[in-house]
This record gives structure tokens, C-alpha cells and sequence, in this order.
């Protein structure tokens, strides 16, 4: 079979798991479309996740990778991308099993949709905003099995870790950085911070344990990037953005975008807030929050046919722009992938 690093499509792994095509690479992790095989000619489509060879020594990416695994096993919710299972080769290589998705990533999605010149409608954005905030309720709100709470803080809320299915599944993704109150872990690892600084909260720039109203902010700060069609915290060196974040040096969204509804508008700053105790409460408030603009704007919010014919629309117009709809890349956006290696970017 060969080192399992140079192996291709059609490969097996633990007598079931077939490597079909390699979907994207990130700095510590490959992620491969495969297929489940069971008894009885049984299939079904699955991600494989498997960390690189040359990190399967090193503490900090493994605790990354296997606390990935322990989250998303716990965590049941249909806006959380499922962990099927999580195995180990003889050669010492981790990778996770996971729920295969049809469709694009959040900030892929968006971008072709205003190189087709029809950038993503509001409401369809914000409905996406309120399935992740539902799938961060979950995690939040986690309970251990004695009935202690026990949240899960994802810390890692982006563009490209929120999923859209052509079915119009709204999936968060990637609990690698993902810390959980019962479990005190440190995965500070090289390279960890690199992309991801502009979704990060104030308090988590200074050094404070991020909490889940950070997660808050960060998907606050990535619906102000897809609503407004640039990055809310554009400095030219990562200093520079540190330093907007702390000050909260943000645009209104208002401001840049007039057209949207004020209530709207207004729960996406809420949201941005500098001070922590200025954001909602939860992300269920900031969902039920968000769902309310909708019925306000009499739209609806658990109907995923739309959004999914949506995406279905930007994949094909994209294409016949001459737009690539996959990468080796995993720290560019990635069509049909299930996961991302944490630490990339």
C-alpha cells in the first residue's frame, strides 16, 4: 500500500473507509471525499481527515486533532457537522470520519456569488447566520451526563469552517481549537492564529480565555464580511488589525450597507460589541434575534430548499465563468469537503 501519506484514490483504510479524491490540504491535515463500505454492498459518502506524518509526534496537534474528535462525537446537532468515527493506522497516523457535504463553504460561497454579479441576498445570509448560531447553542449549552454544564467554546467561527449543502444544510465545522469546560487543554500550536485573527474577539486578543460570547463575535464579524462584501478588520500587518479589534474600529454596517433592515443591522453590531457584556447573552438570543428580522421582512427561516437551490445556482454559474470549484488549498474555501485541518490559515 505504501506510506500512507502518498496514498492516492482507492485506498482502504481500516478494511472500509476508501480514499476517492483528495478534496483539500491544509499545514497539518489532509482532507480526503470517501466512501463508506458496509455489508451487503452498503455505502454511503464520508469525509476522512487524517493529520500529516510529520505531526503525528508532536503533542499539541495531536491533543488538536483527537479533542476534534471527542467534541464532535459528543455534540448531536444538526448544525454540527457529525463525526462518524475516529481511527488510528499502523502506521500511527490519526484521522477522523466524518459527514460528507455537497456544496460550499460560507466565504467561497459568497465570493462567487458576487463574481456572478448577484451577491448573496440578506435573508438567505442571515438564515445561514441562525443555523450556526443554533449549532453553537448546542455546544454552549453541552451538558456533561450528569447533568453539569460542561460548554463546548468553538473558538474558531469562520468563513470557511461554516458549511452550506446543496440540500440547504447549514453545517459548522472544525472543532480542532475547540475547548470544552471539563477538559482544561493547551493547543497552542504554530501557525495556529495565522487567517484567523480577524474573526477573533477582543478579550482573546489580550490574552482572556475566550468564552462563548466570543464565538458570538466572531460570527457577528463574519455575517459584517458577507453583508458588506470585505473584511471588517482590514489592517495591513496583523498588528494592525489587532489593534481595530481591541478598539472596536469597525464601519457600521448601516453605514455600509443602507439597503438592509435596521433591526438587522443593528443585531450584527450588537453582536461586534467591544465589550462582552454589551453582545447578547447567547447565541440562541443573537438566533432568535436574527430569525425575528426575517419574519419581520416576511421571510422564512427553516426552509432550506432556497438557500440550497442558491448555492446549486452560484456552483453552476461559476462554473461556466471558468471558476475553479475545488483546491489543494485548504486555507482557500473548498467544494464538497466535510472538514478543515485545525491549525491552518
Amino acid at each position: 500500500m505504501g506510506r500512507r501519506e502518498t496514498a492516492g484514490a482507492g485506498v482502504i483504510l481500516d478494511g472500509k473507509y476508501e480514499l476517492v479524491e483528495l478534496a483539500g490540504e491544509g499545514g497539518m491535515a489532509t482532507v480526503w471525499r470517501g466512501v463508506l463500505h458496509g455489508a451487503a454492498g452498503f455505502m454511503r459518502p464520508i469525509a476522512i481527515k487524517r493529520l500529516k506524518p510529520e505531526f503525528r509526534a508532536i503533542k499539541n496537534y495531536i491533543d488538536m486533532f483527537v479533542e476534534e474528535a471527542r467534541v464532535g462525537s459528543e455534540l448531536n446537532h444538526p448544525n454540527i457537522i457529525q463525526v462518524i468515527d475516529f481511527c488510528v493506522d499502523p502506521d500511527g497516523l490519526y484521522y477522523l470520519v466524518m459527514e460528507w457535504v455537497d456544496g460550499l463553504d460560507l466565504g467561497r460561497l459568497a465570493r462567487l456569488a458576487a463574481d456572478t454579479s448577484r451577491p448573496l441576498e440578506w435573508p438567505l445570509a442571515a438564515a445561514i447566520g441562525v443555523g450556526v448560531l443554533r449549532g453553537l447553542s448546542a455546544a454552549h449549552e453541552r451538558c456533561r451526563a450528569d447533568g453539569a454544564p460542561a460548554p463546548v467554546v468553538h473558538r474558531d467561527v469562520s468563513p470557511h469552517n461554516i458549511l452550506i449543502g446543496l440540500n440547504g444544510s447549514v453545517k459548522l465545522t472544525d472543532f480542532g481549537l475547540a475547548r470544552a469546560r471539563d477538559r482544561v487543554m493547551s493547543f497552542t500550536a504554530p501557525g495556529s492564529v495565522k487567517g484567523k485573527l480577524h474573526y477573533f474577539a477582543p478579550e482573546v486578543t489580550t490574552g482572556m480565555p475566550a468564552t462563548p460570547r466570543s464565538d458570538v463575535f466572531s460570527l457577528a464579524t463574519v455575517l459584517w464580511e458577507v453583508f458588506a462584501g470585505r473584511r471588517a478588520f482590514s489592517g495591513e500587518t496583523e498588528v494592525d488589525v489587532l489593534v481595530q479589534i481591541r478598539r472596536g474600529e469597525v464601519e457600521p454596517l448601516a453605514n455600509v450597507r443602507p439597503d438592509l433592515p435596521a433591526r438587522l443591522t443593528a443585531a450584527v453590531q450588537r453582536g461586534m460589541a467591544t465589550a462582552v457584556d454589551a453582545r447578547f447573552i447567547s447565541a440562541r438570543h443573537m438566533a432568535v434575534e436574527l430569525g425575528e428580522c426575517l419574519r419581520d421582512a416576511g421571510e422564512y427561516v427553516d426552509q432550506p430548499g432556497p438557500l440550497g437551490r442558491r448555492v446549486a445556482e452560484v456552483a453552476e454559474q461559476a462554473r461556466a465563468l471558468g471558476h475553479a470549484l475545488s483546491g489543494a488549498e485548504l486555507d482557500q474555501p473548498t467544494w464538497t469537503f466535510a472538514a478543515s485541518p485545525p491549525g491552518d490559515e
